[in-house]
């Protein structure tokens, strides 16, 4: 199926050398960031990869944004989300169809249950969410689970997924 990469890069802008570092290591398919601290007016080019952005709010201090770079070498397109939530998702063509979905959610906002369970609603199957979604579970190997944790549980129980 190929490679497919999640950072929380915490502004992209700075880290444009480690990326390229990953894309020589690992040759992804897809790269989902989280935390890009882009604004609309930023274009983010690398050369034989596409991107899908959301871009935080200005009014948000530029925190936050999500990114989807996809390989030029597989065809993909865009799919639109109708969510308030941080997330941008592709249809990408490796052997055979997959969509794929980032997400950020900050870890101070609320989040509903019926936010997320929308947004995997809207996701063609297969598909991988790769993100930041700030939650601790002992279900992926924390120490601890916490309430954003025990959110994502769920969405993963209602909906039959898996946490790899």
């Amino acid at each position: 199926m190929g490679t497919f990469l999640s950072w929380n890069c915490r502004g992209i802008r700075s880290k444009l050398r480690d990326l390229k570092g990953l894309i020589n290591i690992f040759n992804p398919v897809c790269i989902g960031l989280q935390e890009t601290f882009l604004l609309s007016n930023n274009p983010l080019k690398l050369r034989g990869y596409n991107s899908v952005r959301k871009d935080a709010d200005t009014g948000s201090n530029h925190s936050g944004g999500v990114c989807i770079l996809t390989s030029n070498l597989h065809p993909s397109t865009p799919l639109a989300l109708h969510t308030s939530l941080q997330a941008v998702a592709v249809q990408v063509h490796t052997r055979s169809l997959v969509t794929v979905c980032c997400v950020y959610l900050p870890p101070h906002d609320a989040v509903s249950q019926q936010d997320l369970e929308t947004l995997v609603d809207q996701l063609p199957t297969p598909f991988i969410l790769l993100g930041d979604f700030n939650g601790h579970s002992t279900l992926w190997g924390s120490d601890v689970t916490n309430s954003r944790g025990r959110q994502i549980e769920r969405l993963i129980s209602n909906n039959c997924l898996s946490a790899e």
